[in-house]
């Protein structure tokens, strides 16, 4: 009888179960705030490389002098400043005709920083999808950026790359212009 009671009186006792409860939840509702925190930051740090490029391409279409090689890599440090990233970001400009009699986008000039490979005929397609319909002989500057995101847990083996394209039309000039040699 009394090992009976016993047994009741500890399947009746409730004392303790609070601390065993918190022991098993909190790591579980500390792994989910961070989770959260960490897609938050995934996805600030794409809305300000968006953003980035949109100002890289305003920047580009105001512009009525040549540009060279030196303006490009300046404009990669102003997209370092703008997404404020420590990693690694690379910008590729093209600029694109639109020929209406032949249908087809002729690629006027492209420049890439950071190693990146320049849009040629060849590579032109793959940018053609983004072009939005240009009238005849019309050109439009395509601005290509890339910026690597580790999140700061670096759950990631390797970092990922937010990519993004912008096409703006020249606005006080007819076309950008490469600085020739």
């Amino acid at each position: 009888m009394k090992f009976r009671n016993k047994i009741k009186r500890f399947s009746d006792d409730s004392f303790g179960g609070l601390s065993v409860e918190a022991v098993m939840i909190i790591p579980l509702l500390l792994w989910a705030f961070l989770g959260l925190f960490v897609l938050f930051d995934s996805f600030h740090a794409k809305a300000t490389n968006v953003k980035a490029s949109a100002m890289i391409g305003d920047l580009l279409s105001r512009e009525t002098n040549e540009i060279n090689a030196a303006y490009m890599d300046g404009l990669n440090d102003v997209l370092d400043f703008l997404t404020h990233s420590p990693h690694d970001t690379i910008m590729r400009v093209s600029v694109v005709r639109y020929d209406g009699a032949e249908d087809e986008h002729i690629l006027v000039w492209s420049h890439a920083t950071a190693g990146k490979e320049m849009i040629t005929e060849g590579t032109l397609s793959t940018i053609v999808p983004h072009i939005p319909v240009v009238q005849d002989a019309g050109s439009v500057i395509v601005v290509e950026t890339w910026m690597a995101y580790v999140p700061f847990l670096n759950i990631a083996i390797e970092p990922l790359w937010f990519q993004n394209t912008v096409v703006t039309s020249p606005r006080f000039a007819p076309q950008l212009k490469w600085e020739s040699a």
